[in-house]
């Protein structure tokens, strides 16, 4: 056999290989919606290169129009991954130091609140009450019926100021959506710009990023999904949640190509410089937790660094009444999966987390050793 003949052979193998990889995603994936326990999109992409692209269910289910891979879903709290950015994009302008308090930058806020640190608000250990729970943590907080939607994010945080601190500032971890409101009012003084226009010009319109925005729960977003409830199979509406009521912690819609598209570029430097990727990938000792299989994880800045599958894993997570979504990457395979969902997680559904991994296990089984 000659050496071309060789090469084009193992061409071949390999090329086969890559389609046999790709129909098994595309089966697992086939499965999840048939068992009407998920509904959206999902993307799985290596070296900025779409492996898949796929989606299944209603992006509205009374007019029967179906989610495709550009169908925009609300984000959530991935959303934090862009506010924690923003936050760094000032950093870098020397606007502000990551160990300056908040109320530096943000006036009115109470006594006990003014001395955490930017860096405390983006790792979760700043210890201020959180305004979306009840003050034992266990329930949301019924009072965010009352919010006044014209006065965010202000009336938001008015929900928890006469609450003590949960701890001293830096010493534990608790997930807070009320550091990352901090956070949108922190990149608004000091940008000069309201934070969905900071968002849209530095970041969104930057990496060509054209399905991604804030919604501000009044504009017509084109090709949005409707958010939707499972009740045994049958979709009911859930409780309409604005997401004005996540502000700078979760009011982002995007699209799974967009999430790769962001993945990709925030992981080669194409929007922060080294020393500000480096700060928002680093182990903080105080910021840890586990993840959902109970392993050891660590917060970040805006991103939550662990291990699946033996390998490293940085991810973000979101979920609120109608939607759920996971954005996860694997550096040393430079993979990205993206999932998002119009089904609520809280009803019985098979949660996006749960699908990206299983996504992902088989993309990484089929890789050689190293």
């Amino acid at each position: 056999m000659t050496g071309n003949a060789a090469a084009f052979l193992f061409a071949a193998s390999i090329a086969l290989q890559a389609a046999d990889l790709k129909v098994e995603i595309q089966t697992h994936f086939d499965e999840a919606c048939q068992t009407k326990k998920f509904m959206g999109a999902a993307a799985l992409t290596v070296d900025g290169k779409t492996i898949v692209s796929l989606a299944c269910g209603w992006a509205d289910a009374e007019w029967q129009v179906k989610n495709t891979t550009a169908t925009r879903f609300s984000i959530a709290s991935i959303t934090k991954e862009f506010t924690a950015a923003a936050v760094l994009l000032l950093y870098e302008e020397k606007k502000i130091s990551l160990t300056d308090p908040i109320g530096k930058y943000v006036p009115n806020l109470p006594d006990s609140w003014q001395s955490a640190t930017i860096h405390q608000l983006l790792t979760h250990t700043s210890g201020v009450p959180i305004y979306t729970a009840t003050s034992d943590g266990k329930q949301e907080n019924p009072d965010l019926k009352r919010v006044n939607l014209l006065a965010v994010p202000d009336d938001l945080l008015n929900l928890v100021r006469d609450r003590p601190l949960m701890y001293e500032h830096g010493s534990e971890f608790r997930y807070n959506n009320s550091g990352y409101i901090l956070l949108g009012m922190l990149i608004e003084r000091v940008s000069g710009l309201p934070y969905s226009r900071f968002l849209q010009e530095r970041i969104f319109d930057r990496l060509g990023m054209h399905d991604s925005g804030y919604d501000d729960g009044l504009k017509i977003v084109p090709r949005k999904a409707k958010g939707y409830a499972l009740s045994g199979k049958e979709l009911q509406s859930p409780v309409f949640f604005d997401p004005r009521l996540a502000w700078s912690a979760g009011a982002v819609y995007s699209t799974v190509q967009d999430l790769a598209r962001w993945s990709e570029a925030i992981a080669h430097g194409k929007l922060l410089n080294p020393d500000s990727m480096r700060r928002a990938l680093q182990v903080y000792p105080e910021a840890v937790s586990q993840d959902n299989y109970h392993v050891p994880a660590h917060y970040g800045y805006g991103v939550v660094l662990t291990k699946r599958f033996g390998h490293a894993l940085q991810y973000h997570g979101g979920g609120f009444p109608g939607f759920n979504s996971v954005l996860q990457r694997y550096p040393e395979f430079n993979m990205d999966v993206a999932v998002l969902s119009n089904l609520d997680s809280d009803s019985d559904v098979l949660p996006s987390w749960i699908l990206g991994d299983g996504l992902a296990k088989i993309w990484l089984e089929a890789q050689p050793k190293k």
